[in-house]
Order: C-alpha cells, then sequence, then structure tokens
C-alpha cells in the first residue's frame, strides 16, 4: 500500500519579504559588535590606551638589589614597635567622613601604650609615597631605614594612597595629637596637585574628584564613568568627542592657574598644621618628596620613566615644576626640598613617585637627619 507523503508548507514570497528586513538589521548589529569587539582589542594595543587608570607597581625583584628574605611577603609590614599591633590593614575601600580614604583603622589606645613605653615617637604621614606598600615587608621599609636601628623609637606610618596635606592635617587633628607624639614628618607634594590633573578643583581631595563625588551626588554618572573607564572605545569616543566629562579620562592639558591655588591651598593648609604643632608642643617637619620628572639630568631607567608618564600625561612636568616653585616660593625654609633626593640614582623609582628599595633607604635617612 502506497503512503502519500504530505509535503511541508513552504513560505510564501509574502512572509519571506517580511524577514528580510529582520535579517538585513541584525546582520547589521552582528556588523557593529564584531567591529566594536575588533576595535576594543586593537586599541588595547595602542600606546596611550594601554595603561591602566591606577598605577600598577613593577615586581621589585631588581637584579641583585633585594634579598630573599627582603622579597618575602608572609613577614609583616609593621614590626611591633613600629605599631604592627596598632595599626589594621584593610583591603577593600574604606572611606572616613574626616579625611577621606582610610586603608588603615588605628587603635589609639595600643598606640598610647606604644609610645608611653619608647623615649621617642614619631608619626608618618602622607600619600602613598609615604605608605610605602612597593616594599615586600618591613626590612625595606622606609620607617625601618630612619629608626631600625634606634630601639629609643617608636613609630607609626598613618600614611594613606592619594592623600594630601589636608586629609592628612583632618588624621592628625583627629588621632595624632592626643598621642602626644614627639615627632610627626609629612611627606608632601605630589598629591597637591592630583585632583586638578584630573580635572577636579584646586583644593579637591583626589578620591573626591576621582568618583566619590558622583557616587554621592550622581551614582548614575559614576556607572557611566565605570562603563567607560572598562572600554578604550568608550575612552576614544569620549575624549575624541568631549561628550563625557569623566574625571577618569585623561586629560591632555592643565591650567597651570589650578596648580598655582593648589599650590598655594597647601601653603596655607601647612601653616594651620604648623600653628597646631606648636600648640601641643609637637616638632613637625614638612618634606616635599622626590618626584622624577623634577630632575635636572636624569639617569637613564629614570628618563624612560618620565617618558611613560609623559605620554599618558603630557603636561606632567610642567605641573609639577610650577607647583612646587609656587610652594617653595611661598613656603620658604618651613618646608625641607627633597625633590630631587634621587639625582644620579638610576634605580631607585618604579615611576615618577613611588620607589624601590633604594629609595626608601634614601627617603628614610633623610627623615632620620631632619629629626634633630
Amino acid at each position: 500500500m502506497n503512503v502519500q507523503r504530505q509535503d511541508r508548507p513552504q513560505p510564501s514570497s509574502t512572509d519571506q519579504r517580511k524577514f528580510r528586513p529582520a535579517v538585513k538589521i541584525t546582520a547589521v548589529l552582528l556588523a557593529v559588535v564584531a567591529a566594536l569587539a575588533l576595535a576594543e582589542v586593537s586599541l588595547r594595543f595602542v600606546p596611550g590606551f594601554t595603561a591602566p587608570l591606577t598605577p600598577v607597581y613593577p615586581k621589585p625583584e631588581i637584579k641583585g638589589l633585594y634579598s630573599e628574605e627582603e622579597l618575602r611577603t608572609d613577614l609583616p609590614r609593621f614590626t611591633e614597635r613600629q605599631g604592627g599591633n596598632c595599626i589594621e590593614i584593610r583591603h577593600d575601600f574604606h572611606w572616613d567622613p574626616r579625611f577621606g580614604f582610610a586603608s588603615k583603622k588605628l587603635n589609639k589606645e595600643c598606640a598610647k601604650r606604644l609610645f608611653a613605653a619608647h623615649e621617642k615617637s614619631v608619626v608618618l604621614l602622607g600619600g602613598s609615597a609615604m605608605e610605602n606598600v612597593q616594599a615586600p615587608n618591613y626590612l625595606t621599609s622606609i620607617d625601618t631605614y630612619a629608626f631600625g636601628d634606634d630601639k629609643s623609637f617608636a613609630s607609626l606610618n598613618l600614611a594613606e594612597s592619594g592623600a594630601r596635606h589636608s586629609n592628612m592635617l583632618s588624621r592628625f587633628l583627629y588621632e595624632v595629637v592626643e598621642l602626644h607624639p614627639t615627632y610627626v614628618v609629612f611627606l608632601d607634594g605630589f598629591n597637591e596637585f592630583n585632583a586638578v590633573r584630573y580635572g577636579g578643583e584646586p583644593d579637591d581631595d583626589f578620591y573626591w574628584t576621582a568618583g566619590v563625588k558622583d557616587r554621592v551626588h550622581h551614582p548614575l554618572l559614576f556607572l557611566r564613568d565605570k562603563l567607560v573607564e572598562s572600554s578604550r572605545v568608550l575612552q576614544l569616543m569620549a575624549v575624541s568627542t568631549g561628550f563625557i566629562g569623566s574625571a577618569r579620562l585623561v586629560r591632555d592639558k592643565v591650567d597651570l592657574h589650578l596648580v598655582e591655588q593648589a599650590a598655594d591651598y597647601y601653603v596655607r593648609t601647612r601653616g594651620y598644621t604648623e600653628a597646631i604643632c606648636k600648640a601641643y608642643a609637637i616638632t613637625c617637619v614638612f618634606i616635599l618628596q622626590p618626584v622624577s620628572l623634577l630632575e635636572k639630568s636624569p639617569a637613564k631607567a629614570v628618563a624612560q620613566i618620565n617618558q611613560a608618564d609623559l605620554a599618558r600625561f603630557p603636561f606632567d612636568a610642567e605641573v609639577y615644576r610650577t607647583g612646587y616653585d609656587e610652594i617653595l616660593k611661598k613656603a620658604g625654609d618651613k618646608v625641607l626640598d627633597a625633590s630631587r633626593l634621587f639625582e644620579g640614582h638610576d634605580l631607585a623609582y618604579f615611576d615618577v613617585v613611588h620607589f624601590n628599595k633604594r629609595g626608601s633607604k634614601l627617603v628614610g635617612d633623610y627623615i632620620r637627619s631632619a629629626l634633630k
């Protein structure tokens, strides 16, 4: 018996015409997505788009510079005499309402006992250079080079990444004054101009400029900026059109009048700090930190570091020359100038402001000699 096979119904020409626009639109969308993906990958290999928005420090295994012991990451950041039992290091983003970004939580009662048990005490304040997280452990830290061989000293390093002097003044008032230290050392300079470099106001906190302000006042803009930060294509579109004024985007120029205003703000706040130090009989020392861009005759490695920075921030050399000159002109001998402390030392910097073991020793020795 023959079974009659029923053919499947074929789409009519009318149905085919209905699908043609949808197919074309889908094809266009796929082509756009493919082009954007290709552009995203390509831009990650283009100079100027490969640098991350936050610094990534190279490993410090410079041949012959560090011993195996000095590279151990299982050793603590601070010894007991350096407040290791009094400071909790927090690795997530923490914001203090008084002084801004705060990775360190201080146990003040512990710190008071530490200082009371030693003849002399010192607190180190400043930004990421003074924070010195580039040291793998306490063996090559600024604290150790400055005071490690003198058991009469107890020290606390309360410096924070991104902090400028006004941030540390607030921390000084809230946490340090009541400890009654013998000395307080401020390592200042680089971060005084960070907000301006990212399009902020001359007296603004860096992290406030770089995202906290939008997170608080304009949450949707903050999310937009995070999206732009994650994409090289969106960064290029934002820079070329100027439509997105995100602080996460690199500028190609900075108004030097704003740099001068930022320097003036530092001079004023440093003066306030000095008055408080005198009122509480604390010897305070103010040091302008080394910046490789300010070296007059940079060694080969330093020149390469400067070139890499200027490829991303073409205005940096002018910013820091102008800013430091303004500070030194108005603060005079109230500030110690260590801006060219590393001049002639080829292997001291990791980048234009952070340093390795050699730099830590130079800074530590400088701080120790400044305490009279």
